[in-house]
């Protein structure tokens, strides 16, 4: 078949470990340069200095460019990119008919795969999850489990002292990303976009998962702010659980998350998701004298929020500052800072 170029997924877990592993300096365009001369990576029409830097390093399909700190931030960034390849047209590939993700097939005499103009359609999304898995999987060989996870995006961090290694994929580019970064001020920075969100929406991720075998003078770990209002809990948690189910298997978890979330004067008044790879559990909900199960996926994660929204409406709750949440698996805790809900003991009114 006719196709553009995928690289390998080792290939790919090469270079990044190559470039994780050299010396960064202070992360100033004349470090960039150094660095790529050292991994004998080529300038690709690099423009005037205080710019970004293509870079080459030689893979076909990898895009990459070093970015300076943009204004303040003070954190500059070598970044990655992979779009999944497009289906060339070709002797063995029918042009593509319309618009979308559908090729054309069969129409040959006797074709047993069916009639003539029969449609054939590409799923570049389900691709596009493909591909980071298998990434995610190489990287994850060389450097065991990333710590960080999170979404939307399913995005991964391998975290050190100095420099951190994130992945993730972009379905609106139909990209995988990658992104090398110093990672005192990367971690500064998304400290003061938690402290800064007007609401829910403006966090700059939903969700984390950190592991229990980390130190935690290791570990940033942020909490959103509390929601604005009711409304704007109500919009977060929909939108939260649709990020999640969407992202979950993506990021590497087997086993589910156990979520409880309820009113802390009344500990009846109480719900359970059980979030796995297959389905969604859910306990507790008024008037359902057993649990509700859902399939995966965006869909059900947002339906799965407006029933625990119902559930609160019957119990009356109608403020966020009133609940406590409690997320984990066997093998570490959730933390889910896009709900402004923080866990029980870790509220400024439990110190009173």
């Amino acid at each position: 078949m006719a196709a553009s170029l995928m690289p390998a997924a080792d290939t790919l877990t090469r270079t990044l470990l190559a470039a994780r592993a050299a010396d960064w300096g202070t992360w100033t365009r004349r470090d960039a340069e150094r660095v790529a001369a050292a991994l004998s990576w080529r300038p690709d029409d690099a423009p005037a200095d205080g710019e970004t830097a293509a870079l080459d390093p030689g893979v076909p399909g990898l895009h990459c460019r070093w970015e300076p700190a943009e204004d303040d931030t003070g954190c500059p960034a070598l970044r990655f990119e992979v779009p999944i390849p497009e289906n060339a047209p070709g002797a063995d590939l029918p042009q593509p008919i319309g618009p979308g993700r559908a090729l054309a097939f069969g129409g040959l005499p006797g074709d047993p795969w069916g009639p003539a103009g029969g449609v054939f359609p590409r799923d570049r999304e389900r691709e596009l999850d493909a591909a980071h898995t298998r990434l995610v999987a190489a990287v994850t060989a060389a450097l065991g489990p990333a710590p960080w996870r999170g979404g939307p995006g399913a995005w991964l961090r391998w975290r050190t002292r100095e420099i951190t290694l994130r992945l993730a994929r972009d379905h609106q580019r139909a990209a995988l990303t990658m992104e090398l970064f110093p990672t005192a001020p990367w971690e500064t920075r998304e400290q003061r976009q938690f402290a800064a969100a007007r609401g829910l929406a403006e966090l700059p991720y939903d969700w984390c998962v950190s592991r229990p075998d980390m130190a935690l003078a290791e570990l940033f770990l942020p909490f959103g702010p509390d929601p604005d209002d009711w409304d704007d809990f109500r919009r977060a948690l929909p939108a939260l659980l649709a990020s999640v189910v969407a992202d979950l298997p993506l990021v590497g978890w087997v086993e589910p998350i156990l979520v409880v979330m309820g009113e802390i004067a009344h500990p009846s008044r109480t719900v359970e998701l059980r979030i796995g790879q297959d389905r969604l559990e859910i306990g507790g909900i008024p008037g359902q004298t057993r649990q509700v199960w859902l399939r995966p996926g965006a869909d059900h994660g947002r339906r799965a929020g407006g029933l625990l929204l119902d559930a609160f409406a019957a119990w009356d709750i109608t403020a966020a500052s009133r609940m406590r949440l409690r997320s984990w698996t066997s093998g570490g805790y959730v933390d889910f800072p896009g709900l402004g809900v923080r866990p029980e003991g870790t509220h400024p009114d439990d110190q009173r």
